[in-house]
C-alpha cells in the first residue's frame, strides 16, 4: 500500500478520538442516539482543525446500524462500504471547484433518490463560500425544506462570506482552535507508535509552528521524522537547522543586548543568525513571541507559567529581562517589532530592515529627533509690492506677525504637530509661516485701517484660544492623515487636500473646495468616515466625530478679502485701505 501521510493515517474515525472539540461532538452523539437528526449542518473554523472529519464521522454515524453511544462501530458492513470511496450515499463537493449553478442543479436533480446503503444520503460541500451567489441562491430551496432522506453539511473556514439566507437555514458549529498541550500529547501517541523519540523542547515547537492546527503541525512532523538518527531520535539542533529559525538561548542572548544597549553586540549576534541561514521573518516572528513573553510575565507573575506553557529556563529568562523594562517600553517594543516585520513581505533588503529595526529598540531612548520646523517662507507665493499709480485702488491683505507670534513658535517647538513631515505639496500647508500674500494695489497705500486696532485690542487669551483651536483641528487633522496612510495610501492622500477646521473640541470638519469636488465626494461616505472617527478615538483617546463639507459654489465670486480671511489665519491679517475709502 502506498504511503499515508500521518494526518491522513491517523485521521479520527470516531467522536471520541476527536481532539479539542468536546462540546460539539457531545451534541453531535446526542442528536443520533436521541434520534433528533438535523437536516442541514455549518462546521466552521480555521484550517487543520476538523471540520472534515467530523462530517464524515456523523455521515457514518447516522447510517449505522449498531452505533455505540453515538459513534459508529466501523465493523459493520455500512461502515465498511462507507470507509471505501466511490459509494452513493455520501457524496463530497470541492465548492472551490464546483461553484457553479449548474452543479447545484445536478444536486437538486439526483438528491431525490434514495439512499443505496445507509438510512441517509449525505452530502458533504467544503468549502462552501467559494460557491457564486447563483448557486447560493439556487441552493437556498434544496436547503430549506430537503427530502427525509438527506443531510447537508457545510464546511467553510470563512463563514462571513456565506449568505445569511444559508446561515439561518443550518445548525452552526463553530470549530474551535485546537490547544497546544492537545496537539503535543497527539503527537507524542502518534510518535510512539511510530517508533521515533524527541525532546520536548522539539514537541513544543512544531505544535507553536502548527499554529492550533492538527493537521499543520502534522505535516511539518511528517517531515521531521526523516531527520532521525540510527537509534529513532530527531535532534533539536536538526530540527532548527531545517526549519530556519533559531534556538531560544540565541534569542535570549539578542534580547538581553537590545535591553542592555549594545548596539555592536546586536549586530555581531544578527549577523552570526543570519550567517547560520536564519530566516528573517522567522527571526522576527521569535523576537515578537520572545517579547510577548517577557509582556506576560511582569504582568501575571507566577501564572504567566500556565498561560505560555513555557519550561523552567525559558520562565527564568522571561522574569530576569522583565524587571529591566517597563510595560510601556515593552508595549511600544512589540508594536515596533510587528510594524516593521510588516515591511518585510515586500522588501528585497529584509536584512537592512531587521538591522535597523533592532538598533532602533537599542538606541531608542538615545535616539535625537530633530526640531519641528516653526516657520517657512515660499519664495514662490511672495509677491512684491508694487509701485503706487493713482489715488484709487483695491484693498490690500497683508499677512504679518502678531504679538503672540513668539510664543506661537516656542509652542510649537514642544510640540509634536510636524514630527513627521507630509508630501512636499502639503507641507506648507501644516506650517504656521509668515507667507506674505498681497493683492495688486493700484495707488499708494493709506493708513490702516480701525479694525487693525481692534485686532490688536483683541485680549490675548481670546487669540490663544483661537490659535490653539486651530492647532488642535491640524494635530488631529495630520494624525488621521498619518493612521489612514499606514493602510491606505491614496485615502490619505485625498484627506490632504481638504482644510480642517476644529468646530470645537470634539468636532472636525475637513472642507474641500470647489476645485477639489472629485476628492470630497470619494471622501464624503459614510462608512469612511467611521472609519475616520474610529481611528482618531484609538489614537488620541478621544471621541472626535468627522464631518466632511464642500466650500461654497460661490467662492469666486467672493471679493479678495473674504477669499483670504477663509484661507489664512484670521488673526495673523490686517486690512489696508486707501485715504479715500477711509474717507468715505
Amino acid at each position: 500500500m502506498a504511503y499515508l501521510a500521518l494526518y491522513r493515517k491517523y485521521r479520527p474515525q470516531t467522536f471520541d478520538e476527536v481532539v479539542g472539540q468536546d462540546s460539539i461532538t457531545r451534541i453531535l452523539k446526542n442528536q443520533i442516539k436521541f434520534n433528533r437528526i438535523g437536516h442541514a449542518y455549518l462546521f466552521s473554523g480555521i484550517r487543520g482543525t476538523g471540520k472534515t472529519s467530523l462530517a464524515k464521522i456523523f455521515a457514518k454515524a447516522i447510517n449505522c446500524p449498531n452505533g455505540v453511544d453515538g459513534n459508529p462501530c466501523n465493523q459493520c458492513e455500512v461502515c465498511l462500504k462507507i470507509d471505501r470511496p466511490g459509494v452513493m450515499d455520501i457524496i463530497e463537493i470541492d465548492g472551490a471547484s464546483n461553484r457553479g449553478v449548474d452543479e447545484i442543479r445536478e444536486i437538486r436533480e439526483r438528491i431525490k433518490y434514495p439512499p443505496t446503503v445507509g438510512k441517509y444520503k449525505v452530502y458533504i460541500i467544503d468549502e462552501v463560500h467559494m460557491l457564486t451567489k447563483e448557486a447560493f441562491n439556487a441552493l437556498l430551496k434544496t436547503l430549506e425544506e430537503p427530502p427525509e432522506h438527506a443531510v447537508f453539511i457545510l464546511a467553510t473556514t470563512e463563514p462571513n462570506k456565506c449568505p445569511v439566507t444559508i446561515l439561518s437555514r443550518c445548525q452552526r458549529y463553530e470549530i474551535r482552535p485546537i490547544p497546544k498541550a492537545l496537539i503535543i500529547e497527539q503527537m507524542k501517541k502518534i510518535c510512539q507508535d511510530i517508533q521515533i523519540s524527541m525532546s520536548d523542547e522539539s514537541f513544543d515547537f512544531i505544535a507553536t509552528r502548527g499554529e492550533n492546527s492538527m493537521r499543520d503541525s502534522l505535516s511539518l512532523l511528517d517531515q521531521i521524522i526523516d531527520l532521525k538518527d540510527e537509534t529513532g531520535r530527531v535532534n533539536f539542533s536538526d530540527l532548527l537547522a531545517f526549519t530556519g529559525m533559531a534556538d531560544k538561548q540565541s534569542i535570549f542572548d539578542l534580547v538581553e543586548r537590545i535591553v542592555s544597549h549594545d548596539s555592536a553586540g546586536v549586530l555581531t549576534s544578527l549577523r552570526e543568525l543570519v550567517s547560520n541561514g536564519k530566516d528573517n521573518i522567522l527571526l522576527m516572528d521569535q523576537l515578537i513571541e520572545f517579547m510577548r513573553g517577557i509582556l506576560i510575565t511582569k504582568t501575571a507573575k507566577e501564572t504567566a507559567k500556565e498561560i505560555l506553557l513555557c519550561t523552567i529556563e525559558d520562565f527564568a529568562g522571561y522574569e530576569k529581562l522583565s524587571g529591566e523594562l517597563t510595560f510601556e517600553q515593552l508595549y511600544q517594543m512589540i508594536s515596533q517589532l510587528i510594524e516593521e516585520k510588516n515591511k518585510l513581505k515586500y522588501s528585497s533588503l529584509q536584512g537592512i530592515i531587521v538591522e535597523m529595526a533592532l538598533l532602533k529598540l537599542c538606541l531608542g531612548d538615545q535616539m535625537t529627533v530633530a526640531p519641528p520646523r516653526t516657520t517657512a517662507v515660499s519664495p514662490k507665493k511672495e509677491i512684491k509690492p508694487l509701485s503706487p499709480t493713482h489715488s484709487q485702488s483695491k484693498p490690500t491683505i497683508k499677512t504679518v506677525i502678531t504679538e503672540n507670534q513668539p510664543q506661537l513658535k516656542n509652542q510649537l517647538s514642544d510640540s509634536h504637530l510636524l514630527e513627521n513631515e507630509f508630501d512636499d505639496q502639503e507641507e506648507d500647508r501644516f506650517v504656521p509661516g509668515v507667507e506674505t500674500i498681497e493683492a495688486m494695489s493700484e495707488s499708494r497705500v493709506g493708513v490702516e485701517l480701525a479694525e487693525q486696532d481692534k485686532a490688536e485690542a483683541q485680549p490675548l487669551s481670546e487669540k490663544k484660544v483661537k490659535t490653539s483651536s486651530r492647532h488642535d483641528g491640524m494635530r488631529f487633522f495630520k494624525i488621521l492623515c498619518d493612521e489612514i496612510g499606514k493602510t491606505n495610501s491614496g485615502q490619505a492622500m485625498f484627506l490632504k487636500r481638504g482644510e480642517p477646521e476644529l468646530e470645537d473640541e470634539g468636532h472636525l470638519s475637513i472642507v474641500y473646495s470647489v476645485e477639489n469636488k472629485n476628492f470630497y465626494q470619494f471622501v464624503n461616505k459614510a462608512e469612511l468616515i467611521k472609519g475616520f472617527e474610529t481611528a482618531l478615538l484609538q489614537k488620541t483617546g478621544k471621541p472626535v466625530t468627522v464631518t466632511i463639507k464642500l466650500e461654497e459654489e460661490n467662492f469666486h465670486e467672493l471679493d479678495l478679502v473674504e477669499k483670504t480671511l477663509r484661507i489664512v489665519n484670521d488673526e495673523a491679517v490686517k486690512v489696508i485701505k486707501t485715504e479715500d475709502e477711509l474717507e468715505n
